[in-house]
């Protein structure tokens, strides 16, 4: 017994810093109502900060110098202390670097309220998960450019010794573990005092309960979610500081993974009590280290409790099951009546000409394909093909029934992973030289049980969604996407694998045509590869059209615009979830099982669960509501067509890909929730409606416009051709106002045509007569079509 409570005990410190990181979230859900996804990316760059003041004396600021100048840049790092007699950095004493990073982590606060959720107080909660899911992608990638790829070991606040005889249970217990419990424990008490009985705490809890209410007592809600946060972000720096080495290397992507234990504390405090929520951070470490160790202690004969294959997944599996018994306890199949409705997405634009677009969309994706084929364009495109079909599960999930996972790319590599199983032969490859048994089925056998296998993980994550909505919802996937990494991917016992090998994949066939990915030079890129991706992604966009098209569809939307108006209506919600969650994990099997054929193999590390966050983030600044939207953003995403282009132009941009992409989903999740591609689709239709009216005269006068442009660009470049000051790969550059001038004729001549239904005057009178077509019109918001006068309907023959 006594070895058993030494055991226990020694989750002590990680059970500290899961109680303050719950402590933190549980203030600014109190003070602004968000769930703050983005609370251990504060912690972790605080601890770098702290770090690197103790050993380096240099102040890293939380941004990245982007002014293009040498001789005007933005500062990014301060050196307050000094240099030594040998002329290396001086570093700062420890109260001088403890202030500074206090300093920082209020800063961060600071920046995060007036930047990121002050303008997105009304918005919907998706857009909030974005802007936490933003802040957390910008740190740590400033801290990937500003500190270095390195995990150095962090500075040690807290004393390092051990208790010989820790309540004379007989066992070493370190003195940083406990000194962290108590210090979470004391940090905590003197919190929960301030808000229960300063004016501050009972103006605080007054706008949680009532916003109305606290503004007609006197107080500004704005003001109390700025003090919030500021408290918020400097709790997370603490825990950062403090942590010291109980976490082990500083790692710019663990912290992210320890939000989720944290969120299970939080929750388990209901987002509102702060003794329950170190309650329940602390009880959470020692249960990880208890269930993670004792369980799997051999006995006198050799025998364990439980198969040695569970032990790695115990400590992410515990999280887990605490959150969901919380928050399926807590919920309710329907929400009550008098239920606020929370900010609803953005509409669902109505799919038109879908084959014709998949005609013009999909020849120049071929076109494409074998121009690339033996370089890096070929290989992008079909990682932004690849991508875009995960984003289609987001569009049919989140787009179509308002239900926010964070689990996705797991359910992927689910559906990787089993297919590679069922090709696997027991014969070793060139991946690897520890063979894999399996039954060595035909590819597309393998592949539908793969896409079958991710179908049923994914409706037993969504079983949750039956009672949990919204947020809390975002929160359960997390966790189950942090257990399957643990439980499955990294699980030697259910993959197969010997020591961290991947698992080969073995190139597609259809008789003697290999559809395999190694195309021209051994690289990744075949051209016929492309074209089996872009065939696949054509088919589950069409499929995704008749859905949104169809009552499914229609259900669908009805669910996420009110469940119990659905119910009442004579919809199934429960069933129209799970249906949801269905159909999106089948697209995301499909994703995975072609993603894994391009790179030839499946390992651990192409599944990690923080790629879900990015797919997510990338998916919602594409257009998470329109089909379009997840083809922009796989196009946006990683390694993808517009980062490699980006990378062509300048080698730098790829360090720059997760500040450049924070920001921007920052941005598009307070300036244009809609994404880019729905902003976009009403000048494609008008684009469409041209392309077919247009005949020699129109086309005419477009080419008209590009000559003079050309004429005035081709001086520049036969100057640069002649000096040789410029790279082949930029030259295209100079004749961009050459394009400008030619799209410009265009857009003005479908204006001229489109303009009068926006309420624009002609320029000239009308001609008598009966009034020309003029194409069909504009759509909507919901992509339903705006109002059609007579005219227009006898136009088009009705």
């Amino acid at each position: 017994m006594k070895e058993a409570f030494a055991i226990l005990f020694g989750g002590l410190g990680q059970g500290g810093f899961f109680a303050l990181l719950a402590v933190g979230i549980v203030i600014a859900y109190r003070g602004s109502g968000v769930i703050n996804f983005s609370q251990g990316a504060l912690a972790m760059f605080t601890a770098f900060e702290f770090d690197s003041l103790r050993k380096k004396g240099t102040l890293q600021l939380p941004w990245v110098d982007v002014l293009p100048t040498r001789w005007l840049n933005l500062p990014v790092r301060l050196q307050l202390g000094g240099k030594t007699s040998d002329g290396s950095n001086k570093a700062l004493d420890f109260l001088p670097s403890l202030v500074i990073s206090v300093l920082i982590a209020m800063l961060l606060g600071l920046i995060a309220h007036f930047l990121v959720f002050r303008p997105l107080r009304s918005s919907a909660p998706l857009g909030k998960v974005i802007g936490s899911l933003g802040i957390m992608l910008y740190l740590q990638g400033v801290a990937l450019k500003n500190f270095g790829t390195e995990n150095p070991q962090p500075s040690i606040v807290l004393p390092r010794n051990n208790f010989a005889n820790f309540l004379g249970l007989g066992k070493p217990i370190p003195r940083e573990s406990f000194w962290m419990a108590v210090s979470a424990a004391i940090i905590g008490a003197g919190l929960w005092l301030f808000f229960r009985f300063t004016r501050f705490g009972l103006a605080t809890r007054a706008a949680a309960g009532n916003e109305k209410g606290a503004v007609l007592l006197g107080y500004s809600p704005e003001r109390l979610a700025l003090a919030n946060w500021v408290i918020a972000s400097t709790t997370a720096g603490l825990a950062g500081i403090l942590v010291g080495s109980i976490t082990g290397s500083l790692n710019p992507v663990k912290f992210t993974g320890l939000i989720v234990p944290a969120l299970g504390a939080a929750l388990i405090g209901g987002l509102s009590s702060i003794p329950m929520a170190v309650a329940g951070g602390i009880v959470i470490g020692l249960l990880q280290t208890f269930t993670s160790v004792w369980p799997f202690r051999p006995d006198s004969t050799g025998e364990t409790l439980l198969p040695l294959k569970f032990q790695g997944p115990m400590r992410d599996v515990l999280p887990l099951a605490v959150i969901i018994v919380v928050l399926f306890l807590r919920g309710r199949s329907l929400p009550i009546r008098g239920t606020v409705e929370e900010k609803r997405l953005p509409l669902c634009p109505y799919p038109k000409r879908v084959w014709q677009w998949c005609v013009i969309a999909g020849g120049s994706a071929v076109a494409f394909a074998f121009w690339g084929d033996g370089s890096k364009w070929g290989f992008a495109l079909t990682v932004s093909l690849t991508t875009s079909m995960i984003m289609l599960s987001y569009v049919v999930l989140t787009g179509y029934v308002g239900q926010i996972s964070l689990a996705q790319m797991s359910i992927a590599g689910c559906a990787a992973f089993m297919a590679s199983r069922m090709l696997a032969d027991g014969k070793p490859n060139d991946f690897s030289p520890f063979p894999v048994t399996g039954p060595g089925l035909a590819w597309p056998i393998a592949m539908f049980i793969g896409v079958a296998f991710a179908v049923l993980v994914g409706v037993l994550l969504g079983l949750p969604a039956l009672r949990i909505r919204g947020v809390q919802l975002a929160v359960v996937t997390i966790a189950a996407a942090v257990a399957l990494q643990t439980l499955y991917f990294e699980n030697e016992s259910f993959t197969g694998l010997t020591a961290g090998s991947p698992a080969f994949m073995p190139d597609p066939k259809v008789g003697s045509l290999n559809l395999g990915s190694v195309g021209k030079g051994g690289l990744n890129t075949s051209a016929k590869f492309g074209v089996f991706v872009i065939v696949v992604l054509l088919l589950l966009c069409v499929g995704v059209a008749n859905i949104r098209r169809s009552g499914t569809g229609r259900r669908f939307l009805a669910v996420r615009a009110n469940e119990r108006a659905s119910a009442a209506a004579g919809v199934n919600v429960m069933r129209t979830k799970l249906l949801a969650f269905a159909i999106s994990s089948a697209i995301a099997g499909v994703s995975g099982v072609m993603t894994a054929y391009q790179a030839r193999s499946v390992s651990s590390a192409s599944w990690v669960f923080f790629a879900s966050l990015s797919i997510l983030a990338f998916a919602f600044l594409g257009g998470i509501t329109s089909i379009n939207g997840a083809i922009v953003g796989g196009l946006l995403f990683g390694n993808g067509l517009i980062t490699a282009i980006g990378q062509h132009h300048y080698n730098g941009v790829i360090e720059y890909t997760s500040i450049i992409g924070g920001a921007a989903m920052i941005f598009t999740a307070i300036h244009n929730p809609v994404g880019i591609a729905p902003r976009l689709q009403p000048g494609f239709q008008y684009l469409g409606s041209w392309l077919l009216r247009a005949r020699g005269k129109e086309w005419a006068s477009a080419l008209k416009a590009v000559v003079p442009g050309t004429l005035v660009c081709s001086i520049p470049v036969a100057l640069l051709l002649w000096s040789k000051a410029t790279e082949w790969r930029n030259w295209f550059l100079l004749l961009l106002p050459a394009y400008g001038l030619f799209i410009r004729s265009i857009v003005k001549q479908i204006w001229g045509a489109v303009g009068p239904k926006f309420g624009r005057a002609p320029t000239t009178a009308p001609a008598t007569g009966p009034a020309p077509a003029t194409g069909p019109a504009p759509a909507t918001a919901s992509g339903h079509g705006g109002p059609v006068s007579p005219e227009a309907m006898k136009a088009h023959g009705v």
